[in-house]
């Protein structure tokens, strides 16, 4: 007589759940009580996922010919986006979780005063413009100084694993003011703290 295909995922089940040190039948069992959700976990999976998107994209504008790949992190934004970070923050609602409505034009008005050139005028209002996005998606974590995990840390132990997903043999992991890296300024540019760059060449 042959057993029926629902009969041995019965004893598969419950063969795995012996083996996991379990006492009595599977089948039985309660459900498992959730606990509270760790949201620094959370981020910091949200963080590598966010990556590995921006790396297939980078990895896939590679010219032909180069092998050679390096994760890029940053432990400090410049001074002048800390400054922004810094302005933000005392513009944001915690109760709320949102700026005010003036909040553009109170950026143009303190933009003004406190930057002199006109192109840095601008790259101001594109980062705030930017962070304000982020921080409407992710909360006031968005606004944060430094990143408040080991973003080094979490790519060295995954690389195995970037590795398999990026298709590439070779890759390290810097940071990006690394002396020995010799990143190049336009890099550079591209990485902040929480925002890594797949510096390909």
């Amino acid at each position: 007589m042959s057993l029926t295909l629902d009969v041995i995922q019965f004893i598969r089940s419950e063969t795995l759940w012996k083996d996991l040190g379990k006492v009595g039948l599977a089948v039985k069992a309660s459900w498992p009580i959730v606990g509270e959700e760790d949201k620094m976990l959370t981020r910091q999976a949200k963080f590598l996922r966010d990556s590995l998107k921006n790396f297939r994209i980078s990895s896939g504008k590679a010219k032909k010919g180069w092998k050679t790949a390096t994760i890029l992190v940053a432990e400090d934004y410049p001074q002048w986006k800390v400054d922004c970070l810094l302005w933000m923050q005392t513009k944001f609602n915690k109760v709320t979780g949102t700026f005010p409505d003036t909040f553009m034009n109170d950026l143009k008005d303190w933009s003004a005063s406190t930057v002199s050139d006109k192109k840095m005028i601008k790259l101001v209002m594109q980062f705030v413009s930017f962070t304000k996005k982020e921080v409407e998606d992710v909360g006031e974590t968005g606004m944060d100084i430094k990143c408040p995990f080991d973003q080094y840390a979490i790519f060295y132990e995954c690389i195995s694993y970037i590795k398999s997903q990026l298709n590439l043999e070779e890759i390290g992991v810097g940071r990006v003011d690394d002396p020995e890296l010799r990143v190049t300024d336009n890099m550079a540019q591209n990485v902040a703290p929480g925002k890594p760059a797949l510096w390909m060449r």
